[in-house]
């Protein structure tokens, strides 16, 4: 039978409307669940030979709340094990907070009062991370909302060392490598004087939730910035890319690896997800570097 206009058009029209929702469904039943392994190789001007073939795991934006589980979590933190990495990385927004007025539902609403609740409960998922010479992390926008110090103290309870505008040191096959934690610029912009004051070495990683601070990054040096916060937009068009990424830059920093001289960032696609709870062409992501003498 020959396919006149109208047939075709009701045709077209239902194959849209199933297209629809079957995006729809993938994007929220799915691909918020399908963790992607990212292996990332960092090639490091004057990296000391202690470091060449150094593992680092970044998770970043775990958002534990109603729509992303502690199980959930938990899965994401043994497959970074799995990896054997020798540091761990975390980068901010560990919990959902300040998200009720999207949501009318009440099992939504409690999430503001199970705040502590959820900060201790995501810790404990944290604390799960295994790295030869430990984990660490710097503190994101939703944290600070929420309790800067409580959940800081969640994760250092759970064996994290929490860096605020600070930096420790972790000796590497005898070498010193500093890492530093930039705070989230919530509440004015961070101290970098002070989180870098005294690091001298060859090459330091930085850790940073918002990718911000590369855009006017002048010091001199080899550095690695690991950081979040953009979800990758969470949801990504073909041809097009993310709909919206939550930056004063666009969609300069959405994702990936970026390098400026002798400096690089990796912005990571995070592995939890905030309202509306869909991604599509932008999977939950952990994150491994091997570090290489370039």
């Amino acid at each position: 039978m020959p396919l006149n206009r109208r047939r075709f058009l009701k045709s077209l029209l239902w194959s849209g409307t199933a297209l629809g929702l079957g995006c729809a469904g993938y994007g929220t039943l799915v691909e918020p669940r399908r963790v992607v392994i990212n292996r990332v190789r960092v090639a490091v001007r004057g990296l000391p030979r202690a470091f060449d073939g150094l593992t680092i795991a970044q998770l970043s934006d775990l958002h534990h709340s109603h729509i992303v589980s502690a199980a959930y979590l938990n899965h994401c933190v043994d497959l970074a094990n799995e990896l054997k990495p020798d540091l761990f990385a975390f980068t901010g927004d560990y919990l959902t907070f300040g998200w009720d007025f999207l949501w009318l539902e009440e099992p939504v609403m409690s999430d503001r009062r199970r705040a502590p609740e959820l900060a201790r409960a995501v810790a404990t998922c944290m604390g799960r991370a295994r790295a030869r010479y430990g984990a660490f992390a710097c503190l994101g926008n939703h944290d600070r909302w929420f309790d800067a110090r409580f959940v800081a103290e969640a994760l250092r309870a759970k064996g994290i060392t929490v860096l605020r505008d600070e930096h420790t040191t972790v000796r590497i096959n005898g070498e010193p490598l500093p890492v530093v934690g930039i705070d989230d610029p919530w509440s004015g912009w961070p101290d970098m004087r002070r989180a870098f004051a005294g690091v001298d070495a060859p090459f330091t990683l930085a850790l940073t939730h918002r990718p911000y601070v590369f855009e006017h990054w002048t010091r001199p040096g080899s550095y690695l910035f690991l950081a979040g916060h953009t979800h990758g937009g969470q949801i990504r068009l073909p041809w097009w890319g993310p709909l919206v990424v939550p930056s004063r830059y666009g969609r300069k920093y959405a994702r990936g690896l970026f390098q400026r001289g002798d400096t690089q960032m990796y912005v990571n696609s995070g592995v939890g997800v905030i309202p509306p709870p869909v991604r599509f062409c932008c999977p939950p992501e952990v994150s491994v570097f091997r570090l290489e003498t370039a």
